[in-house]
C-alpha cells in the first residue's frame, strides 16, 4: 500500500512538473521569435504567387505587395505584409491624411471607434506622426489558402466601402 502511495506521489510529481514547465518552454519559443514553419504558413515568395494566382498583380514595395482591388465605384490600394517573424499577416489600406487632427471632431473619432465594432478584426488606427489614418487587419499566417485569402481580402474591401463616409474627411 505505502509503495502505491509513492508511486502514485511520485507519477503526481512528474505530470505537475511537466505542466509546470513544458507550457514556458512552449511560450519562450514564442518570444524568443522561433519562426517553425507551420503547415500553410506563407513566406514572401508564397504570398506574391498566391495574389498571382488570384488574379492580383502584386507590386513589391518596401514591406510586402500593393494590391489594387476595383469594386463599383472604389478603388481600393492594400498593402499586404507579413510580420518579421512570418506569424500574422497585415492588411493596411491608407485612408489618408490629416493634417490638423485636432480640427476633426469627437464625433468623427468616436464614430470611427464605433465602426471598429462592425468592421472587427479590421480596425482604424492613427499614426501621429505620419498624420495618417489606416484600415488595418491582422490574420495568422498558418493554414491560408487561396479561398481564404479572398475572402479576407474581399471583407477587407467591404470594410473599407461600407465606412468610406466615417473617414472623408481625411485628404
Amino acid at each position: 500500500m505505502a509503495s502505491s502511495k509513492s508511486i502514485a506521489s511520485l507519477l503526481f510529481m512528474v505530470l505537475w512538473g511537466t505542466s509546470v514547465v513544458c507550457p514556458n518552454m512552449r511560450a519562450r519559443a514564442s518570444y524568443q521569435g522561433a519562426s517553425a514553419t507551420v503547415p500553410g504558413q506563407l513566406s514572401d515568395d508564397s504570398l506574391r504567387q498566391m495574389l498571382d494566382g488570384m488574379g492580383f498583380e502584386p507590386k513589391a514595395i518596401s514591406r510586402g505587395f500593393l494590391v489594387t482591388v476595383k469594386r463599383e465605384k472604389f478603388t481600393c490600394y492594400i498593402q499586404i505584409v507579413l510580420s518579421e517573424n512570418k506569424t500574422k499577416l497585415g492588411m493596411n489600406s491608407n485612408l489618408g491624411v490629416i493634417n490638423e487632427p485636432d480640427s476633426v471632431t469627437a464625433a468623427q473619432w468616436k464614430a470611427l471607434l464605433v465602426a471598429n465594432r462592425d468592421v472587427d478584426p479590421s480596425f482604424f488606427y492613427f499614426d501621429p506622426n505620419l498624420k495618417k489614418l489606416f484600415l488595418h487587419r491582422s490574420i495568422d499566417n498558418r493554414g491560408l489558402t487561396a479561398a481564404y485569402m479572398r475572402n479576407q481580402i474581399d471583407t477587407f474591401v467591404e470594410n473599407l466601402i461600407s465606412t468610406a463616409d466615417l473617414w472623408k474627411f481625411t485628404q
